[in-house]
């Protein structure tokens, strides 16, 4: 029980973290509104997601996370 809360306590606010992150690039890459020649969020998001290391970073700990799961539960 202890480990299963261990794993809430550090992995949620680190995906929390980078999600921030990656939230902050995405909304800076154009500063512009879109009523003055920028870009919409989601446009942002197109062209920002692919190169940016806190995606993958977010992917990694998600993916981390869940392995850390799987792998306790078969035990």
């Amino acid at each position: 029980m202890k480990y299963n809360r261990l794993i809430w306590i550090i992995f949620v606010p680190l995906f929390l973290f980078f999600l921030v992150l990656f939230y902050v690039e995405v909304s800076v890459y154009s500063l512009l509104p879109p009523e003055h020649g920028g870009m919409s969020f989601w446009t942002e998001l197109k062209f920002v997601w692919y190169r940016s290391v806190w995606f993958y970073a977010m992917i990694v700990v998600a993916s981390y996370f869940l392995y850390l799961r799987f792998v306790h539960k078969r035990k």
